[in-house]
């Protein structure tokens, strides 16, 4: 299975390596340790509003990273499983749950493949962490969020805008990257590992989702502002930051899984 999406354990490893300097930041940051109590600090008001009442229910986070999304919800009561590609993030992630006497399941899969979960589990499958870029495969990712997802269960996705990844690596006004250059880009990350990027369109969210067997009841563009970061200078701060799509899986049987997409050059 690991050969199915090279790039994916690609960046697997990039991850692996940069896990302590990055739970170095967020311990900085410090909003692990509080947004179990205080969930505003992980999910933005409309995420909230669209789980509703979450206690009790099985909800999965794909692409959990440093899990601040996974302590918030674990903390409104939900029962959380939490997926993500990296080892190490995980094992940091386990430790500081323990340490706020979280009960979170942690599972290691690639969002692309997962088998270790059964069809059909989740009354909520989330992902905030803006991981598309890191997915060679979209609509298998979202085929696969939303196979594991119960009928009429919310998938909910908060992602990087598209349109602020085109001024990623720009070194002035213009962007450096047309919008429908999807990808992939290949980076060296400090530690001299290789690295894979994708750039998928507003279309391509919205299509994944509805191919997966979504029915759209949310899609919202927010976050004007300055970022951070070596290209935050060269982002327009009047774009918006965040692109975010709720869906209901529609009832009955289980969605079909779409073939793997095509390796070859990217749409123009």
């Amino acid at each position: 299975m690991k050969d199915e999406y090279p790039q994916h354990e690609a960046n697997r490893a990039m991850w692996n390596a940069q896990a302590t300097a990055w739970a170095r930041g967020t311990d900085a940051r410090g909003l692990w340790r509080r947004c179990h109590q205080d969930p505003s600090l992980a999910l933005c008001p409309t995420e909230r509003a669209l789980l509703g009442t979450i206690a009790g229910r099985e909800t999965c986070v794909l692409g959990s990273g440093d899990n601040e999304a996974v302590f918030a919800l674990a903390g409104m009561g939900a029962l959380v499983t939490s997926v993500d590609i990296s080892d190490a993030q995980l094992d940091i992630a386990r430790a500081r749950a323990e340490s706020l006497s979280l009960e979170v399941r942690f599972v290691r899969s690639d969002v692309c493949i997962l088998t270790d979960l059964a069809d059909e589990s989740f009354d909520v499958v989330y992902t905030g962490g803006h991981i598309s870029v890191w997915i060679s495969d979209l609509r298998r990712y979202y085929a696969e969020a939303v196979r594991i997802l119960r009928p009429h269960g919310l998938f909910l996705v908060n992602d990087y805008h598209p349109t602020r990844r085109m001024w990623h690596d720009s070194q002035g006004p213009a962007p450096a990257h047309r919008y429908f250059d999807r990808g992939p880009y290949r980076y060296v990350s400090e530690e001299g590992l290789p690295q894979y990027e994708y750039h998928w369109t507003t279309t391509d969210h919205v299509q994944a989702m509805l191919d997966a067997g979504c029915t759209l009841v949310k899609i919202e563009e927010d976050g004007e502002g300055e970022e951070e970061g070596a290209h935050a200078a060269m982002v327009p701060a009047d774009l918006p930051r965040s692109l975010l799509l709720g869906g209901r899986k529609m009832g009955g049987g289980a969605v079909d899984r779409p073939e793997p997409e095509s390796r070859g050059a990217p749409c123009r």
